[in-house]
């Protein structure tokens, strides 16, 4: 598999250095308020491309930093739970509570089965 994603790679790299290649002539974009800038063309697309990154990182910045806040609140409401629970008896029959079973190598977005439990 990891093969198949170098291969691919690979060819979406020469791709793209082709078609910069081949867009080496100048063009002229017209901004506001009479501004102009005269540059290759690929220059001019991997500006706009660019500022459609910083443009989505923006958008989508607000809502990764209250789920990062909320994730945190919650774990800080499971460690007081915690450490207000009395300390009893282990559960009958000997077995660990569930969240015991559950691997700490296991990522938070996997879905579906994570493999053997043991």
């Amino acid at each position: 598999m990891r093969l198949v994603a170098w291969i691919i790679r690979i060819v979406l790299f020469a791709l793209l250095f082709v078609l910069a290649l081949r867009n080496t002539d100048d063009a002229t974009l017209q901004l506001f308020f009479g501004a102009v800038w005269h540059a290759p063309l690929i220059l001019i697309l991997l500006a706009a491309f660019g500022l459609g990154i910083v443009a989505g990182l923006a958008a989508i910045a607000p809502g990764l930093m209250r789920q990062r806040m909320e994730v945190a609140r919650l774990r800080r409401a499971l460690n007081d739970a915690r450490a207000k629970a009395p300390a009893g008896p282990p559960n009958p029959g000997g077995h660990p509570p569930p969240e015991a079973q559950v691997s700490s190598k296991v990522p938070y977005n996997v879905i579906g089965p994570s493999g053997p439990r043991v």
